[in-house]
């Protein structure tokens, strides 16, 4: 489902963040969207550090942080993707 690029990028997480990761790829093919794009999606997640902690949404409060564009970008990719 995911390409190696995303696979090794995932390799890095913690357990419970890849299992995150593997279960929004799959949220993704559900809805059509190529493995390909899924994938990079997913990329842009871990690079923006814009993976939500269990139990903690991450966004709220957090476009007055320094790392709102980042996450901001992340967002953008999630956008791009679920609506190409």
């Amino acid at each position: 489902m995911l390409n190696e690029k995303a696979l090794k990028v995932l390799a890095t997480l913690s357990e419970p963040d890849a299992a995150y990761c593997h279960k929004l790829a799959r949220h993704f093919a559900n809805m059509g969207i190529s493995s390909d794009k899924a994938s990079s999606a997913v990329c842009s997640l871990v690079e923006a550090d814009a993976i939500p902690e269990a139990g903690v949404t991450k966004w709220a409060g957090s476009f007055a942080s320094p790392q709102a564009p980042a996450q901001a970008s992340a967002a953008e990719a999630l956008d791009e993707v679920a609506y190409a």
